[in-house]
């Protein structure tokens, strides 16, 4: 074997190891779960297959027996087809990250899997017909249609551009960068492979290609956790607030002074269930993470404490805590709570019963917040706007540190049910 074809084979596992990078990386984490990072995975698998169809060519420069006649030509297959599933990838990955609509949408990927077709039919049907490639004694040839599976990149990169300039103005400056070398790289090694036999072009046009999306995804990635980040302070300085209005203030001070008066020790009781209320909303400004359930609980029970002195048998309290042992984002249950109190049993003359449940299934940690109160007879979230917030954030925080989701079912007259429920792969503690 000639230095030149050693260079090849170096040449193709180097772009082989730079496929298996992103590949890895995505894979960890559950990143794939993501539509764009699930396509850019399938562009990786597809550049690395087709980089291993490709090695065939260069690893069996004679073929001596029928047997390696049938791998080099399987390998081939790969190749051709390969390279077709790295454009059909590409597609979607466009597709979802300019979020197209129809009609626009379905015309660009029909024409994008026609080609790819086209081009994965021909691979298929050239080990008998020597469409695109042949395999002799003197190993790989390029067939009489051997075009086409240069067209078909041709097609689907010039169908990408014509896409980027209809929606110019949805990207910014950068993106459009990135977007053009995507094209123009893979898109020049097609057309320099035209012409030069004897270098694996497209492989390392495609790979290079590859690594600015990768370069690309992951500097959305620190844009969206640096948004994220600055959503949750907000978020966390908002239900803060929600929770400690003056009226909570001053309804919580008056009834401790009259404690003072008629019950001191249940004052001073009063008194430190509000210290540790208060520390609790503190330490939440400063929590960027979720923390134990014990945590949020207990936080729960000095504010459930504080009302209960307010208004006695007014309000009610039942624990089902069966599941202890997970996390849950700070100030995440405490105003579900305060909902159920406020806007639930409150609201009934004679008051009424919160129930605070939790239980553990196969694949997530369920948390219910419950009251027998009036309900509400529509879609809204507490009558005021301080508590629509707040049940927003709580949803806005559920989702971004630990996917989790909270749902609400009332009946009016009644009560309300709250579900706020939280995947194992985001609890564990």
């Amino acid at each position: 074997m000639d230095n030149f074809l050693i260079a090849n084979i170096a040449l193709d596992l180097f772009c082989l190891i730079l496929s298996l990078i992103p590949i890895i990386y995505l894979g960890n984490d559950y990143r794939w779960h993501q539509k764009l990072n699930l396509y850019f995975m399938g562009i990786s698998v597809s550049n690395g297959l087709m980089i291993i169809g490709d090695l065939g060519d260069w690893c069996f420069r004679e073929i001596t027996t029928p047997f390696l006649m049938i791998v080099v030509s399987l390998l081939t297959v790969l190749y051709y087809a390969s390279s077709a599933f790295v454009l059909y990838f590409f597609a979607r990955y466009i597709n979802e990250y300019l979020e197209l609509k129809r009609p626009a949408r379905t015309i660009f990927l029909w024409i994008i899997t026609l080609l790819c077709s086209v081009q994965i039919f021909f691979a298929v049907i050239s080990p008998f017909t020597g469409a695109i490639f042949t395999i002799t004694a003197a190993g790989y040839q390029r067939g009489s249609l051997f075009a086409i599976s240069q067209l078909v990149p041709l097609l689907c990169y010039l169908s990408f551009t014509w896409l980027f300039v209809l929606h110019r103005k949805k990207l910014s400056r950068r993106e459009v960068i990135f977007f053009l070398l995507y094209i123009i790289i893979p898109l020049g090694a097609g057309a320099l492979q035209m012409f030069i036999r004897g270098i694996a072009v497209v492989n390392v046009g495609v790979t290079l290609a590859l690594l600015f999306i990768f370069v690309n995804i992951q500097s959305e990635r620190d844009l969206l956790i640096r948004q994220q980040e600055k959503e949750l302070a907000e978020s966390r300085v908002e239900i803060m607030l929600s929770q400690i209005q003056p009226h909570f203030l001053y309804n919580t001070l008056t009834t401790i002074r009259q404690l003072c008066d008629v019950d001191p020790d249940q004052a001073k009781a009063a008194i430190r269930d509000f210290s540790l209320f208060l520390r609790g909303n503190m330490d939440s400004l400063e929590s960027k993470a979720p923390i134990p359930f014990e945590q949020e609980l207990l936080h729960v029970e000095n504010y459930l404490a504080l009302e209960h002195q307010r208004f006695q048998d007014r309000l009610k309290v039942v624990y089902e805590i069966t599941a202890r042992d997970f996390s849950i984002p700070s100030l995440t249950l405490q105003p579900v709570v305060e909902n159920a109190v406020r806007h639930g049993v409150l609201r009934r003359e004679e008051g009424g019963t919160v129930t605070i449940r939790t239980e553990e299934t196969a694949d997530a940690y369920l948390v219910t917040v419950s009251d027998d109160g009036l309900g509400f007879p529509d879609k809204l979230e507490g009558e005021d706007n301080q508590s629509h917030i707040g049940i927003k954030n709580v949803r806005e925080r559920l989702r971004l540190l630990c996917g989790g989701t909270l749902t609400l079912r009332s009946t009016p007259g009644r009560g309300t049910a709250a579900a706020i429920t939280i995947p194992k792969e985001g609890a564990t503690l």
